[in-house]
């Protein structure tokens, strides 16, 4: 059964929920850079055991009302991939996390933020969710600039890059075994996604939407990358 609703980009609900998402990031990043260096460790502890509560709630919800699915339900769509590197890099403040959360998971929860598909439904438990656990992964990287001082390293946009094709090959094989669709790799996404014209019977088709995803992927990951080029020249 096919439970996905879209909420249209730029009416009324996509506005009242991505500026409350905004408003809450930028919230707490501030908050963060007026703690003590003690209250800022604490909160950044909390957060990341808001995230993991907050995920295994909404699981156990989905198993009670009968709408979780093994084809569905999986943590295997990028974003919840991104969401438990999200929670690890909370927890433990890792190089390689935040880098993944900069270059990888903060444009696709962006990108998540802008077309909202929801993957199990309306209503507001489940929009909440989506906008949570999608602005988590853009408040995490920003987090971890401003309140946490974490830079990225030089070579980070293309490490965090080549661990994401595993991820990508890992999830097509397991998607082949139990004809599923995590990270839409076996057909496209049904939100009205710019870079994935539906009136193109070529670039809108499979395999060549998602060459045209990983190239979309790769090229944030290069933008995002060049304000720190001056840093590391500072450096050298």
């Amino acid at each position: 059964m096919n439970t996905h609703e879209l909420i249209p980009p730029f009416s009324n609900e996509w506005w009242i929920y991505n500026l409350i998402t905004i408003g809450l990031i930028v919230s707490i990043i501030l908050i963060g850079r007026n703690l003590s260096i003690n209250s800022r460790k604490k909160l950044t502890i909390y957060i990341g055991y808001i995230f993991m509560l907050e995920f295994l709630c909404m699981d156990v919800y989905r198993l009670y009302i009968g709408t979780w699915t093994m084809e569905e339900s999986l943590p295997l769509h990028l974003c919840s991939l991104m969401w438990f590197v999200t929670i690890y890099l909370f927890l433990t403040k890792k190089q390689w996390a935040f880098e993944m959360m900069l270059y990888i998971g903060m444009p696709g929860g962006l990108h998540s933020l802008l077309t909202p598909e929801l993957n199990h439904g309306g209503g507001f438990l489940n929009t909440f969710d989506f906008f949570l656990g999608h602005g988590g992964l853009v408040l995490a990287p920003f987090y971890a600039l401003f309140v946490l001082n974490m830079r990225p390293r030089s070579n980070g946009w293309y490490i965090s890059f080549i661990r994401l094709q595993v991820i990508v090959i890992v999830v097509f094989i397991f998607n082949y075994l139990i004809e599923s669709n995590y990270m839409y790799l076996s057909h496209p996404p049904l939100a009205n996604n710019p870079l994935i014209p539906s009136d193109d019977l070529t670039i809108g088709q499979w395999p060549y939407y998602i060459l045209i995803f990983e190239m979309a992927i790769l090229a944030h990951a290069f933008i995002i990358n060049m304000p720190f080029l001056k840093i590391w020249r500072a450096t050298d």
